[in-house]
């Protein structure tokens, strides 16, 4: 289990967290929602073992703490969002040999490749690619790591219908397979389909539903209504601000 407890996180003079407690079993999909500002990605990094100013807490998967690094990271993945894990001057072939081997995943590149819908354009650079293939590769990575734990920072953000209904069943086929995923994202009526529960950020906590219910996609769309609401309501001025991704890029090869 990965779990998280009394998570502190101040940004930009802004309390986002507040002694937060979050526990992700393995074979659970989990869904985090919150309007943009609202710290999803600073909770994902924390999560992820990043260090970060103005942020606390205790963390630990399956005994293991960050300050291992080695094997933290290769039970934790964090997929940054807008293609900023990505070397822009490698092919994606590369990306997923290089992630293959720094893992030691037994997965066949060609393999993934072609589940992700990525293999027609391995031998592109990624500079190459278009924002939503960006998006495909970068969860073709995070799928090659077979990490116990994923953590998709908005993953189905600029994929178009067809790319989302495959990532979205990849998702329940690697949860199927044990791994346990933390997903944020703005689209609510894919969340209630993929997740098995619902994280919503508010007042400085985190606080949990489940997903799939009668009832449960309106009581999301309320709870994020009035959330957002309250977040156009703040002073002009204040600063918002997630921590910007900061995955760490693959080598020139």
């Amino acid at each position: 289990m990965l779990r998280a407890t009394d998570v502190k996180a101040r940004r930009g003079g802004r309390v986002l967290l507040d002694g937060a407690s979050l526990a992700l079993e393995p074979g659970k999909v989990v869904g985090l929602v919150a309007p943009n500002g609202w710290g999803k990605t600073t909770l994902l990094r924390l999560l992820a073992g990043a260090h970060m100013r103005g942020c606390s807490g205790i963390l630990e998967v399956g005994g293991v703490r960050p300050g291992d690094e080695r094997a933290f990271r290769r039970a934790v993945f964090y997929a940054p969002g807008e293609g900023t894990l990505l070397n822009p001057d490698v092919s994606a072939r590369f990306h997923l040999e290089a992630t293959k081997r720094l893992w030691g995943s037994p997965y066949s590149v060609d393999d993934v490749a072609r589940r992700c819908g990525i293999d027609a354009w391995l031998g592109r650079s990624a500079s190459k690619l278009s924002q939503g293939m960006r998006q495909q590769l970068t969860l073709a990575i995070a799928y090659m790591t077979k990490a116990r734990f994923l953590l998709l920072d908005e993953p189905m953000n600029a994929l178009d219908p067809t790319n989302v209904q495959r990532n979205s069943g990849l998702v329940r086929k690697v949860a199927a397979h044990g791994a346990g995923i933390l997903m944020s994202s703005h689209v609510l009526d894919n969340v209630d389909r993929v997740c098995d529960s619902v994280v919503f950020m508010r007042g400085g906590k985190l606080f949990e539903l489940p997903a799939g219910g009668a009832g449960s996609l309106a009581t999301y769309n309320e709870l994020y209504g009035s959330a957002t609401t309250s977040a156009h309501a703040r002073p002009q001025g204040e600063v918002l601000g997630d921590a910007r991704p900061r995955g760490r890029r693959f080598p020139r090869p």
